[in-house]
């Protein structure tokens, strides 16, 4: 199993396991802070986490376009979300990866891709 560090600019978000492997990683998640608190420096990322949550849940129930049912709130995040550079992980040997804006789950789960243009 591969580990990683997941970052979002300079905030270390939090340590990550690879469980699972294709077109896109996922894997297990032991947050650095508590996003569930909403420090204020941190406001707006943990806001994305707890939308990101409630996004994969309506996928997870087979919803089939989860974006229409939360198009207002997810404008909120559109610089997390679009054309952004600023999420990476660092692998053990300390190499950095662009990735896309990733996806948060329950139970600490998270699903991401490397971003193809940064191959």
């Amino acid at each position: 199993m591969k580990k990683f560090e997941l970052y979002w600019k300079d905030l270390n978000i939090g340590s990550i396991v690879e469980t699972n492997w294709d077109m896109r990683s996922s894997g297990d998640i032991l947050f650095k802070f508590d996003y569930l608190t909403e420090p204020s420096e941190n406001k707006h990322l943990a806001d994305y986490i707890k939308f990101s949550i409630k996004y994969s849940l309506l996928l997870d129930e087979g919803v089939e376009e989860p974006d229409m049912y939360l198009a207002e709130e997810e404008t909120k995040f559109l610089d997390l979300i679009i054309d952004t550079t600023d999420w990476y992980i660092i692998n053990e040997k300390g190499e950095k990866k662009i990735i896309l804006c990733p996806i948060f789950h329950e139970d600490d789960a998270v699903t991401w891709m490397t971003d193809p243009k940064y191959f």
